[in-house]
C-alpha cells in the first residue's frame, strides 16, 4: 500500500489548486493551496487522485439493453444525445457498471476540459491514476443524500454514482426540484463550513420535508473528499483515449508470460547443471582410464600430471626406436643370407648404431672373407672393412654394413 496524493482543481483557474497527502501511517492531514509546480517530484511514489469541479461533469443514467462491454462506448453517447446540448463529438464519456435493470451510470465532460486538466498535470510532471468529479467523493450512506456547502458552492450526492453541483443562491430550489422528480431520501446529511455566507443559506434547507443532519467542518472540502473517497464507488474519467495503464495493470498483463519465462529459464538452467555434472563425471572416469593405461604402458612413470602430453611424447619415442629396430632387422636379414653360406664363419659381436650394422667375426681363411664381402656388395649393401688380422690360420675381421644410401660415420 502506498501514500495517496489528492489534488483538487478549482472552478476558477486563478484560485490555483488544493492538495493533501494521505500517508499509510495515520497522522494529521493538512491541506495546502498553491500551484501544480509546487507538487513537481512529489507524485512519483504515491497514487495520484485528482478531483475536478462537479459543475464541469454531468452525471446521467443511460437506459440501454444489455450488451457487450466493448459496445457501450459507441452505443451510450447516441442514447444520451437528446439530453445533451453540446454535440456528442466534442464530449468525453466515462462509464460505470451496468445495473441489472440495464441502466448505466455515465459521466459526461467536455473533451477540451479533459485536455486542459491533463496538460496542466503533465507540465508539472504529474501522472494521475484516477480523475473523478468531486461529487462522487462525498460520503455516502443508505437512504440518504449528502450535501456539502462552502464558499465555492454546493455539491450534492444523491446516489452511489449520481449527483450534481449548484451555486449557493439556488441550492434550496434545485434540491427541492430534484426531490420532487425522484424518490426522496429519508434524511439529508449536510456538511458545511463555518463561513457566515454559507451558514446563512442553511435555514432554506429546513423546509425540504425530510430530516436534515448538520455537520460543520472548518477545513477545505478536499479533506472531506479525501477522507471519504472510494475508488469502487466512483467513475474514473480516465477511460477510452484517456485511459492510462498503471504499473499494476501492466504487471498483471505480463505476469503469466514472465512466470512461464522464469519456469523455462529454471528448467534450462537445471538441464545445463545436470549436463555439466554428467560431463564432469565422464571426464573423471576417462582421466582414471587414461591413468590406468599410461601406467600399464609406462610402469616406471612417476609423474601423472598432463598425461596427454606425456603419452604423446612417449609414443613418439617408441615410434623413433621402432624405426631403428626395423633398420637393424632389415640389414641383418639381408646380410645373414650371405653370412650363413660360409660354414667356418663365427660372429663374435654385433653392433647397430647410426643406421649401420657392425660385425666382428672369425673365419678360417682370407679368401672366404673376400667372398663374403663381394656377396654383400652384390646384394646392394655398402660394406666397409674396418680391420682384418690373421692369427694361426684364423682371420679376425670387422665389417660395417649399411644400405647404399646410408653415409658411414667414422
Amino acid at each position: 500500500m502506498t501514500d495517496r496524493l489528492f489534488i483538487r482543481f478549482h472552478s476558477d483557474d486563478e484560485a490555483g489548486i488544493t492538495w493533501l497527502r494521505q500517508g499509510v501511517i495515520p497522522g494529521e492531514i493538512i491541506s495546502r493551496t498553491g500551484t501544480l509546480s509546487e507538487l513537481s517530484g512529489q507524485s512519483a511514489d504515491c497514487q495520484v487522485i485528482v478531483f475536478v469541479p462537479g459543475s464541469d461533469v454531468l452525471l446521467l443514467m443511460a437506459d440501454v439493453p444489455p450488451m457487450n462491454r466493448q459496445r457501450i462506448p459507441t452505443a451510450v453517447p447516441f442514447a444520451l444525445e437528446d439530453h445533451l446540448i453540446t454535440n456528442i463529438e466534442s464530449l468525453h464519456f466515462a462509464f460505470g457498471k451496468q445495473s441489472n435493470d440495464g441502466l448505466i451510470s455515465v459521466a459526461v465532460v467536455a473533451d477540451d476540459l479533459m485536455s486542459i486538466w491533463l496538460s496542466r498535470l503533465e507540465q508539472a510532471g504529474i501522472r494521475p491514476d484516477i480523475l473523478i468529479p468531486e461529487t462522487l467523493a462525498l460520503p455516502l450512506a443508505p437512504d440518504a443524500w449528502t450535501i456539502l456547502m462552502d464558499v465555492d458552492g454546493g455539491l450534492i450526492r444523491s446516489g452511489t454514482l449520481s449527483g450534481f453541483a449548484v451555486d449557493l443562491p439556488n441550492l434550496a430550489m434545485i434540491i427541492s426540484h430534484e426531490l420532487d422528480a425522484s424518490e426522496a431520501p429519508k434524511r439529508i446529511r449536510l456538511l458545511h463550513c463555518t463561513q457566515r455566507a454559507v451558514e446563512e443559506s442553511i435555514p432554506a434547507l429546513e423546509f425540504l420535508g425530510c430530516e436534515v443532519v448538520e455537520e460543520a467542518y472548518g477545513s477545505d472540502r478536499i479533506e472531506v473528499l479525501g477522507a471519504h473517497f472510494d475508488e469502487q464507488r466512483a467513475i474514473n474519467l480516465l477511460q477510452g483515449k484517456y485511459k492510462r495503464e498503471s504499473g499494476k495493470r501492466i504487471w498483471r498483463a505480463w505476469k503469466i508470460p514472465v512466470a512461464l519465462l522464469a519456469v523455462w529459464f529454471l528448467v534450462w538452467i537445471t538441464g545445463v547443471l545436470l549436463d555439466i555434472t554428467r560431463l564432469s563425471e565422464q571426464s573423471r572416469i576417462l582421466d582414471d582410464k587414461i591413468g590406468t593405461v599410461y601406467r600399464q604402458a609406462f610402469p616406471d612413470a612417476r609423474n601423472m600430471s598432463n598425461l596427454r602430453v606425456r603419452m604423446k611424447r612417449s609414443l613418439d619415442e617408441l615410434d623413433k626406436s621402432g624405426a631403428e629396430t626395423v633398420g637393424f632387422l632389415d640389414l641383418l636379414g639381408k646380410a645373414s643370407v650371405h653370412l650363413q653360406s660360409v660354414e667356418s664363419l663365427r660372429l663374435t659381436n654385433i653392433y647397430f648404431r647410426s643406421g649401420a650394422l657392425e660385425l666382428r667375426m672369425k673365419i678360417d681363411d682370407l679368401q672366404a672373407f673376400d667372398g663374403i664381402k663381394a656377396n654383400l656388395v652384390e646384394a646392394g649393401l655398402a660394406v666397409e672393412v674396418l680391420s682384418v688380422t690373421t692369427h694361426e690360420d684364423t682371420v679376425m675381421a670387422r665389417l660395417k654394413i649399411s644400405n647404399r644410401d646410408q653415409t658411414f660415420e667414422r
